[in-house]
């Protein structure tokens, strides 16, 4: 067999190989459930973004803190709206006056109040992150 034949033959052979690779992780994952992409959290978060869906909170309001923990580091792509009042007791962002209670959240044109997990937000907002 001359060099060309071996290198050709090396070539398919590795080509073999990383396609098996691929397919092999890509039947593990799905086997255990175990997936190295985006995770839920971060889904749910950009799409809550897509909707322009808003969380209302305080700096501290407990709830508040743990819906944000919720999330994780797709924290970071949720719109937040901080409802503190200045020391003057006024509210200092504008979009809280409609607000009575934190934590809320503002979806698809409606205020739903209180702490949410994951399921509860995919519904009120009709984002699938499965």
């Amino acid at each position: 067999m001359n060099t060309q034949q071996k290198v050709l033959l090396s070539f398919g052979i590795l080509v073999v190989l990383i396609f098996g690779l691929y397919f092999f992780t890509d039947w593990f994952s799905k086997v255990t459930g175990y997936f190295t992409g985006e995770d839920e959290r971060t889904k749910l978060a950009k799409c809550l973004d897509e909707k322009e869906a808003e969380f209302y909170g305080g700096i501290y309001c407990k709830d508040c803190e743990r819906q944000l923990t919720l999330f994780g580091s797709a924290v970071e792509f949720l719109q937040y709206v901080e409802c503190e009042t200045n020391t003057e007791g006024e509210i200092i962002d504008e979009k809280c006056k409609n607000i009575r209670e934190i934590p809320a959240w503002y979806i698809n044109k409606n205020i739903v109040y209180g702490y949410k997990d994951l399921k509860e937000l995919e519904e009120i907002s009709g984002c699938e992150v499965d």
